[in-house]
This record gives structure tokens, sequence and C-alpha cells, in this order.
């Protein structure tokens, strides 16, 4: 039986590919180290709680995708992962100009909320493929959902688990994104 992904395992795999995507993508590095937390999963009817005006006291969009081992799983939403990406209000407008949008798309809130769904994607994708690298199972992705300030309803995530791991990002010499990840037993590959 598969083990849930070592929390290094994911650490290390979402803070390389937060590096690599804001390096290429808004050609900035980090301007102090990530900082890492193990935090307990919060549940409430079934779903993940997000507290995104937490991470920077004050607004912020939310990006969510979920992982999926198999297209029944998909189907019938029972994922064995979760990715979400938390972006500070006043640095999402980067994050449109970085994915090639103007700047009066920046000021859109519903472009915002695409391109935060778009990025939490790209993320997600390559936190994906940066495990199918190190042997894991291909997964699926879902469609990313995009939100600002709020997710009422909590999200999907492996009801199996109970802690998830966040990574503090640091760019333009502030706190600006924030990622929580956690994923449940998937099976090895052979190389």
């Amino acid at each position: 039986m598969a083990r849930p992904i070592e929390k290094q395992v994911i650490e290390t795999a979402a803070t390389r590919v937060v590096e690599d995507t804001f390096r290429q993508l808004c050609h900035v590095d980090f301007s102090a180290e990530p900082v890492v937390e193990e935090k307990d999963i919060i549940e409430y009817n079934g779903n993940m709680r997000l507290f995104p005006m937490d991470k920077f006291n004050g607004q912020a969009y939310i990006g969510v995708i979920n992982y999926y081992l198999t297209q029944k799983d998909s189907d019938e939403k029972f994922p064995v992962g979760t990715f979400v990406m938390y972006v500070k209000e006043d640095i999402a407008e980067k994050l449109v100009k970085a994915l090639g949008r103007s700047a009066r798309e920046a000021e859109d809130e519903l472009t915002v909320l695409s391109v935060v769904g778009e990025f939490t994607g790209i993320l997600g994708g390559n936190v994906k493929n940066e495990l199918k690298a190190l042997g894991y199972a291909e997964l699926i992705l879902s469609v990313p959902l995009a939100y600002k300030n709020v997710v009422p309803e909590g999200v999907l995530f492996d009801y199996n688990l109970f802690k998830k791991q966040e990574i503090s990002f640091s760019f333009w010499k502030q706190k600006c994104v924030v990622v929580e990840a956690c994923i449940g037993p998937v099976p090895r590959t052979a190389l």
C-alpha cells in the first residue's frame, strides 16, 4: 500500500516550482528564504477550511487545484491531494502582467481571478511533474478555482490527511505568496 508523500518531498517540490516559475515568468528571485511550517488541516463539513486573510493580515486572492489518482476519482470528487496558492492583493497585478496581460486588465477583478487560477494551475502542474520525475504515478489535475478573500465552503481534500505543508515566499522584499499542499498516498512507478 502506498504511503502519503513525505512532507520533505512536498516542501522541496513546491519550493523549487515556485522559485523557478517566478524567476521565469516574473523575472524575480526570493528576497528571503521560504518559511516552511507543518499545519493541521481544519475540516468543516468534509472540506478543508482556508484562512486567506490570515496569511497577509489583509486581502488576498486564492487559487486551488486538486490532484486525483484516476479519472473515476476525479469524477467522484475524491482527491488524493490539494494545492492552494494565496497571493497578496497588491501583488496580483504583477502576476497579471507576468502572464502578458495589460495594466488595464490588472485592474479588472475577473481578470485577476482568472490569472490567479491560471497561475495556480501552472504551479500545481509543475509540482505534479516534479513528483512524476521522482517516480510517483501520474496525477490528474482539477480545473483551477480562484477566489478573493474567502472560500466559504472550503475545498476538497483527502479526508485521511490531517496535516498540510505551508510555505511562505517573499519576493519584492515582502511576503507575498503562500502555498499550502497536502498529498496522500500516491503509488511509485518504475523509473
